[in-house]
């Protein structure tokens, strides 16, 4: 009687198929309560793997994966930082693990040393994650001497509203001293205001006012208090100059003075960028209804944003800051063409609040998108201390999930 060295089953005469669907069964088994065999292990930074290497079969196939946590393929939490746990089985050795989160390779693990431990896996990874806030894609690819299996799970990370909160300094000037009276700017600026409390956040109005009320008002943002990952969304809309010598644009106040070369009563787009940047909200946007500015034309930000992946813009990221603008792409504020109706800008916007309402993953580029017909087109910016890749959210984050 021959016996087989992994199950102990003989294998005899006639009985050879039975034996044989036997030996396969307790093969399966076996995969899952090994006894004591060759263990090794391994560390990368916080990855931590353990590989058992028993005795193999010349039947070798390619590694499985079961995820311990996330269990589910889509997971929603409510926090920054998760623990992923997951096995591997594989009888031929495991050389290599990729983890991979939103396109970017987290840790290749390939160089293994002896422990004393065995697992009911092959291999076992315990890895602490950093996610941002919105949809997160990860991947895990797992390489044995026989070829790669590739697994995926996303994780839908939504903060707690006790982690954020949102605010809106609007500004709309229609009565000026100099210039001629408007009949738009405080109308956008109210319907803005309106959505955007619908939406949670907390608004502050400031209508009509001078040159000098409108620096103070910023000034005193600059010393307000947030907290980590509040949001900050400014809005101006009225008269705007522009200086096509130097490409600057120039707010315009209820006070200031007509004439071209009287830039002192004007307040630059620099300088309006430069204190924003110290106002202490780690997420700032800011959209300036008015005039064009420096900046790159929205157009050609849209073709680039074509060219990376669907989610790479599309929530607020939790480290770094954010400063971004949009500005007019017009040489003087837009009035709508029929009355009441709102300038071009204020009107893409409404129709981008309106729509995420009913959107699971509003986005940063769906907003940029929502410009895309406005005529003249707009301008973008960054500004400041921005972060390469940070965002702006509209949606205010939901608990209990």
């Amino acid at each position: 009687m021959d016996k087989n060295p992994y199950t102990n089953v003989s294998l005899k005469n006639n009985k050879f198929v039975l034996y044989w669907l036997a030996y396969l069964m307790i093969c399966s088994f076996g995969t899952y309560h090994r006894g004591v065999s060759q263990t090794f292990s391994g560390k990368s930074n916080s990855l931590e793997i353990q590989i058992t290497d028993p005795e193999l079969s010349n039947k070798t196939v390619k590694p499985t994966i079961r995820w311990v946590y996330p269990l589910e393929s889509v997971k929603t939490v409510d926090k920054e930082v998760v623990n992923l746990k997951l096995g591997i089985n594989s009888k031929s050795p495991v050389v290599k693990v990729t983890l991979v989160v939103n396109n970017q390779v987290v840790e290749v693990f390939e160089n293994f040393s002896e422990a004393e431990t065995g697992y009911l896996f092959d291999a076992w990874l315990e890895k602490t994650v950093q996610l941002q806030t919105g949809s997160n894609d990860l991947q895990l690819i797992v390489q044995n001497e026989q070829g790669a299996l590739k697994h995926q799970r996303k994780i839908e990370v939504q903060m707690s509203p006790s982690l954020r909160t949102d605010y809106a300094l609007i500004f709309g000037i229609d009565e000026y001293e100099s210039w001629d009276d408007l009949q738009g700017p405080v109308r956008d600026a109210d319907r803005i205001a309106r959505v955007l409390e619908e939406s949670g956040f907390n608004i502050e109005i400031v209508r009509n006012t001078s040159t000098f009320n409108l620096l103070s008002k910023l000034e005193e943002y600059v010393v307000k208090e947030f907290q980590p990952y509040d949001q900050l969304f400014i809005y101006f809309s009225g008269h705007g100059y522009f200086n096509p010598g130097s490409g600057e644009g120039y707010l315009v106040c209820k006070n200031s003075v007509i004439l071209p070369d009287a830039n002192t009563t004007y307040i630059s787009y620099s300088a309006i960028k430069s204190i924003v940047n110290n106002i202490p909200a780690q997420h700032i946007f800011m959209m300036m209804d008015a005039v064009k500015g420096r900046g790159e034309p929205l157009s050609e930000v849209l073709v680039q944003l074509q060219e990376q992946p669907a989610d790479s813009n599309s929530v607020v990221m939790l480290e770094g800051k954010t400063r971004l603008g949009i500005l007019s792409g017009s040489l003087h504020y837009e009035q709508g063409p029929i009355h009441n109706a709102g300038s071009p800008l204020s009107r893409a916007f409404i129709t981008y609040l309106r729509k995420f309402e009913q959107s699971e993953r509003p986005s940063w580029r769906d907003l940029l998108m929502e410009f895309e017909d406005v005529d003249p087109s707009p301008i973008y910016v960054e500004f400041g201390d921005h972060s390469a890749g940070k965002g702006f959210t509209f949606r205010q984050p939901r608990s209990g999930n």
